[in-house]
């Protein structure tokens, strides 16, 4: 990760927040995205970039304008490249193309002649000789645009597929099929607000910068729960690794989240599992090989069985069954459903009840993937009696209740039900997000401190080395009572 270089970059902010026609509502709140962003972007002590070198162009009146800003921007840039955009975002009606919309732009027929070709604007980015270029849109397609004969799934095609640009970074307020959101009266559109917060104020944690990549993470996390329009990325090429700030939470301890036990009544429960990865005791200088990365390196292991090899293989095992699901996590993270079903009401608040069952039997199923009598099983035994069947299939239990959270969650966020129930699916499928991530990171922290064993054994002075994880299984509790509140008022 890495700051740009301040003199080899350029950064365009543009904002739309006032328009001639009635189709298109005045967003005031644009114009506070657009000055505080410059404010935060340039500050002198925490921003990333000089203010000559950052642009700003409020209220544009036509094409021109935007063009001639992002064309200049675009050709002095070596370092990072980027454009945002606030305002109105519309789709032709015959060949779905974006528009971003300036003060003159009128929706329809006319929305060719008046508005921003969106094209063009990737059209510069993909020919800047930047290193890094990014995107940052905040806009929908209005109601009007998309008339409801798009799918969330293919609108969000249609919407990815125009705004990618190779080794460009895209960050869209809310998936193709959404609107973003702007309240009445709020200083913020719903999505720069919350953009700015994070580069204001930070993340908590070791991270002395806010990449890209942390940025969305956490974007995404506080606007889904917030119940707002779940924000989109596209990264080509490492582009995600550019810091847009530096990190004024760095080394600040993470506040423990509020945690339930309970959805309701009998729901669902939620059990805490340990797990001890031993203690490694030995005479003898020890070189414990790097966990295998690959099946044939997982092979070899269990062939060869060098020191500590039932752990490595328990590691090896976890990351490989991980990395198979690379791309349902991607689909996950972006708020993707996996199946759709039509339902009514009734039908929904039956479904979720049933499915928080489910999601318990899940949940429980971890007892029996760490269990103590399973652990020593698999790795209380002289080394050379271990099984290595055994130990696979205790790494395969655990990936899978990791895909079964993700499974869950796709599966009812794919039902389609009446308007107002909108809100009680996305709280029900978000119930499963924190276990989601818990699982996640203990195999990714399990990997990283088996990986890490043979620096240790070098470093050491001691003759043992302890590694004690701690699998915990929580809800988010603002989740739980956002749901349980729907749940009432669909009753």
């Amino acid at each position: 990760m890495r700051l740009p270089d301040s003199e080899k970059s350029r950064i365009v902010l543009i904002g739309s927040s006032r328009y001639e026609s009635t189709d298109l509502p005045d967003v005031p709140a644009i114009e506070n995205n657009v000055s505080t962003l410059f404010d935060t972007l340039t500050d002198e002590n925490t921003g990333i970039i000089a203010p000559e070198n950052c642009t700003t162009l409020l209220d544009p009146e036509g094409q021109s304008s935007v063009g001639e800003l992002v064309a200049c921007a675009s050709e002095q840039a070596e370092d990072l490249l980027l454009i945002y955009y606030a305002g109105h975002g519309l789709l032709t009606a015959a060949r779905r193309e974006l528009f971003l919309s300036t003060a003159n732009t009128s929706p329809g027929l006319r929305l060719p002649f008046t508005g921003v070709d969106y094209s063009h604007i990737r059209d510069a980015c993909m020919e800047s000789s930047a290193r890094t270029r990014v995107v940052i849109l905040d806009c929908c397609y209005s109601g009007r645009a998309i008339s409801g004969t798009l799918s969330a799934s293919e609108s969000d095609a249609i919407f990815f597929n125009q705004v990618q640009v190779a080794g460009t970074y895209v960050l869209a307020a809310s998936p193709g099929h959404a609107v973003a959101k702007a309240h009445p009266g709020d200083r913020f559109t719903v999505f720069t607000g919350e953009l700015l917060r994070i580069l204001r104020e930070g993340i908590p944690g070791p991270e002395s910068l806010l990449t890209l990549n942390s940025i969305y993470k956490h974007l995404q996390s506080s606007l889904r729960a917030s119940g707002n329009p779940i924000p989109q990325q596209q990264i080509t090429e490492n582009s995600d690794v550019m810091a847009l700030a530096r990190n004024a939470a760095f080394g600040h301890g993470i506040e423990d989240r509020e945690k339930s036990e309970t959805v309701s009544p009998g729901a669902i429960e939620i059990n805490s599992n340990p797990l001890s990865s031993g203690t490694f005791i030995d005479d003898a200088v020890v070189e414990v090989p790097r966990v295998p990365r690959t099946l044939a390196g997982r092979d070899e292991l269990i062939r060869t069985k060098p020191p500590k090899w039932d752990y490595l293989l328990y590691a090896s095992s976890l990351r490989l069954g991980l990395e198979s699901l690379n791309e349902k996590w991607v689909q996950y993270e972006a708020g993707r459903s996996s199946r759709s079903r039509h339902m009514s009401v009734a039908q929904l608040c039956h479904y979720v009840d049933n499915s928080l069952e489910k999601l318990q039997r899940i949940t429980h199923r971890i007892d029996e993937c760490l269990s103590t009598e399973l652990q020593d099983r698999a790795f209380e035994n002289p080394a050379d009696q271990a099984n290595p069947d055994l130990i696979k299939r205790m790494a395969s239990n655990l990936v899978g209740v990791y895909e079964d959270y993700m499974d869950w969650a796709m599966a009812i966020r794919g039902i389609v039900a009446p308007h107002k129930a909108a809100r009680l699916i996305e709280m029900a499928a978000l119930i499963a997000d924190t276990p989601v991530r818990e699982v996640r990171t203990f195999i990714q922290q399990y990997f990283y401190e088996i990986d890490a064993l043979g620096d240790r054994y070098a470093t050491s002075d001691a003759a043992s080395i302890s590694i004690n994880l701690k699998l915990e299984i929580t809800l988010d509790q603002e989740v739980l009572d956002a749901f349980l509140e729907e749940r009432r008022n669909l009753n």
